[in-house]
């Protein structure tokens, strides 16, 4: 099998001191059920920031203004697949969501209640970049 690298972009955003969350589908075939930020694979040619902007309009409806790159990492999916992540802080006033077929459910939630609902290793990264000290001082 060969190894494989995907570049996936996604966006912690923020509307009026809360963050936006989403519950992937039931029936995908990644993650199930699990409570994730905005984004998604950027595609050949496509330009980081544009890739995010696609991502969230097609996932939730929503425009998003991109402020700042927070961290990127790597991980791996399996033993032949690779994940370069990055993650951004964005923001919006817009908060009538629009779900794909991808999601199931969405909420708005405060920094605190992220705990409550990402999966631990997202909290990990989160914490291991001062993501929520550093989205304090954006605000």
């Amino acid at each position: 099998m060969d190894n494989k690298m995907v570049v996936v972009v996604k966006g912690i955003i923020e509307n009026k001191g809360k963050i936006l969350i989403l519950k992937r589908s039931a029936i995908d075939e990644i993650d199930a059920g699990v409570w994730e930020t905005v984004g998604g694979k950027i595609d050949f040619g496509e330009e980081l920031e544009d890739a995010l902007t696609r991502e969230v309009k097609e996932e939730t409806g929503i425009v998003v203004s991109i402020e700042k790159l927070l961290y990127a990492t790597t991980f791996f999916t399996n033993p032949n697949r690779k994940i370069v992540l990055l993650t951004y802080f964005c923001r919006t006033t817009d908060d009538q969501i629009i779900l794909s077929d991808e999601h199931s459910d969405y909420l708005w939630v405060t920094r605190s209640e992220l705990y409550n609902y990402l999966p631990q290793t997202i909290i990990n990264d989160l914490n291991k970049h001062n993501v929520l000290e550093t989205m304090e001082l954006i605000n």
